[in-house]
């Protein structure tokens, strides 16, 4: 019996692919009858294995309907054995379905992942709706990840979570929504351990999911109270397809964002730094647009560490060269002029507590070359408190100005 129902099949499947009379509907409907008569799942998948080994999209309704009536029964049935046969036949359903990229099947897939308890089958069913571009299910997919990324327990049912952590992250990356951004963020920032891959998955999915993810980057910059998550936010900003004026923008939120807390501890402090120090790299890297008032975000670093050196040497040194990267802004020159200001006048009494920090200030102006640099760069070189280095190099900026 077994031995005429392959031969039957194998007959079926020559003579559908020769090439015959029968419209594909025809064909089709033969499909489905074999498929219905099949008793067993061993007969069944044979049924579907001759099926799926024909690439052939005109078998999608016969996949759609297979797959939904196995769905129907998933819940049926009891027998351990043939659960498994069962749930086997049903991800080569949801592959080949996928493969297909059969975007009527959209509906019984996203049922197919509701409905499964297996991990690897509600994790193709997932991965097989984006592969359809089922985009309907995208805010679905994004709340379901989002309660993955913030389980409270990671070590339980870990691996199963993990499957479905990196299948929702593949599809929300073909859906190409931005509804699931913001989950595929939290995802790459996520308790999944380096083994799941679905950390690194999400953040490569991030550079091509959204061409300009800056609203979404700056809720979680500005909303978010992990530092670290905001650092994330600036580095996922600048590997974006956003403009240079968007990546600018986003930097000077998280110069400000880097100010405006004060650390409770030193892995705080060391966070913050961080956080002041990318968003000024990026200030260098990507000027604001010349009609932005981008002072007052520098002033105030200035201020802040005229007041209490709540700042390092190297933190300052790259503060000026970002404002030095501003040529022609007058704002920035009365600003660094100011600086140098408060250091000619304190020079009388002391000398400076860093001399790196005042040749930086010095090259600074000498960069932006505005005039306004011009009268404290002159008192520098008529001084007889500065040294020789110090005059030498006010003199080079001034012939710069000029």
């Amino acid at each position: 019996m077994r031995i005429q129902r392959k031969i039957v099949i194998f007959v079926l499947t020559v003579f559908f692919a020769a090439g015959t009379l029968l419209s594909a509907n025809e064909v089709s409907a033969v499909w489905t009858r074999l498929y219905e008569r099949a008793e067993t799942y061993p007969q069944k998948r044979q049924i579907m294995m001759n099926i799926v080994e024909q690439h052939n999209r005109d078998m999608i309704p016969v996949l759609t309907e297979a797959l939904d009536t196995e769905v129907r029964n998933l819940r049926n049935t009891t027998n351990l054995t043939e659960k498994s046969l069962q749930i086997d036949l049903m991800k080569m359903i949801v592959m080949e379905l996928g493969r297909l990229k059969a975007n009527d099947a959209g509906e019984v897939l996203y049922e197919t992942a509701q409905t499964a308890e297996d991990p690897i089958l509600k994790g193709e069913a997932l991965i097989a709706l984006g592969k359809v571009g089922a985009r309907q299910y995208a805010p679905e997919l994004a709340l379901m990840l989002r309660n993955l990324n913030m389980n409270v327990d990671a070590t339980r049912d870990q691996r199963k979570n993990e499957i479905l952590a990196f299948a929702l992250v593949t599809a929300l990356e073909r859906f190409r929504e931005e509804s699931g951004y913001e989950s595929v963020f939290f995802a790459s920032r996520g308790w999944y351990s380096p083994l799941s891959g679905v950390k690194e998955r999400a953040a490569k999915a991030l550079q091509v999911m959204v061409d300009d993810p800056t609203e979404q980057l700056l809720g979680i910059l500005q909303k978010d109270e992990d530092f670290e998550n905001k650092l994330a936010a600036l580095q996922a900003e600048e590997n974006s397809s956003a403009s240079d004026s968007s990546k600018a923008e986003v930097a000077a939120i998280g110069l400000t964002e880097g100010l405006k807390y004060s650390p409770r501890d030193l892995t705080e402090a060391r966070q913050l730094k961080t956080l002041r120090l990318y968003s000024l790299g990026m200030l260098k890297k990507y000027p604001m647009p010349r009609e932005t008032d981008i002072t007052s975000y520098m002033d105030r670093m200035i201020l802040l560490y005229r007041a209490d050196r709540v700042f390092d040497e190297d933190e300052m040194i790259t503060l000026l060269e970002t404002m030095g990267s501003f040529e022609g802004e007058e704002g920035i020159a009365q600003s660094l002029a100011a600086f140098l200001g408060y250091y000619n006048e304190r020079r009388e009494v002391s000398p400076p507590e860093s001399y790196r920090i005042v040749r930086a200030l010095i090259q600074a102006l000498g960069t932006v070359g505005h005039t306004a640099g011009l009268e404290e760069l002159t008192i520098v070189t008529f001084s007889n408190y500065w040294e020789g280095s110090i005059q030498r190099e006010a003199k080079a900026a001034i012939e710069k100005i000029k």
